[in-house]
């Protein structure tokens, strides 16, 4: 009967943080986390089961072990590239800390999964708005064509501007008589990358600019 009780519990904690991620219009929602969590918990009631039964024979901590491994492939399917900025990141997060709240009750230990789920929801919910107050940095490819057999000098049209280089490529196109560079920047301000891509539009021979 207790397990029938931990399952149940399993399913409600994991469907508390699922209704946060559902609300916030992510992939990993309700049914998502309710399933991870109570997944996790049904292995862990498996392996003490197991361990009850044959003793000193098996270590109730493997099947719980192998978890934390099936996890990672599942937050690693939520993350997603785009150019040079990374997504899915909480989510994937998420996802490994409701496994690990459904261990916990499989284990027994009902506070502390139920004091990590509301620490949990205190971190998506509230934390998010504190998050996105903070400055926080940002990361765009510029993509530049000039007509001509020489570089352009993004670095000195650069000067004044809160932007940084992280890396640039160039690309010799002899056929064409044309130079194109992908260059990687870091900025905080958005309207000063406009200023700049202003300045850049100027530029004599332009050919394309393209920021992503």
């Amino acid at each position: 009967m207790e397990n029938f009780f931990k399952l149940l519990i399993a399913a409600t904690l994991g469907g508390l943080i699922g209704i946060e991620r559902q609300i916030g219009g992510q992939t990993a929602g309700f049914r998502t986390q309710l399933l991870v969590c109570l997944g996790s918990c049904l292995f862990t009631i498996a392996s003490v089961h197991v361990y009850k039964i044959y003793g000193a024979y098996t270590d109730p901590g493997r099947i719980a072990a192998q978890i934390v491994v099936g996890i990672g492939f599942l937050g690693a399917g939520a993350i997603l590239r785009h150019g040079i900025s990374i997504r899915g990141l909480t989510t994937a997060a998420t996802l490994w800390i409701v496994s690990a709240i459904g261990m916990a009750v499989g284990f027994g230990e009902y506070i502390v999964a139920g004091f990590a789920t509301f620490l949990v929801l205190v971190n998506l919910a509230i934390l998010k708005n504190i998050e996105d107050i903070l400055p926080k940095n940002r990361y765009s490819i510029l993509i530049i064509k000039i007509k001509g057999a020489e570089e352009l000098k993004i670095a000195e049209f650069i000067n004044g501007y809160n932007i940084k280089i992280l890396d640039a490529k160039i690309k010799f196109m002899k056929e064409q008589n044309i130079v194109e560079q992908e260059v990687s920047l870091r900025y905080k301000d958005y309207a000063q990358l406009t200023e700049f891509l202003k300045i850049l539009k100027e530029i004599p021979n332009l050919i394309e600019l393209h920021i992503s």
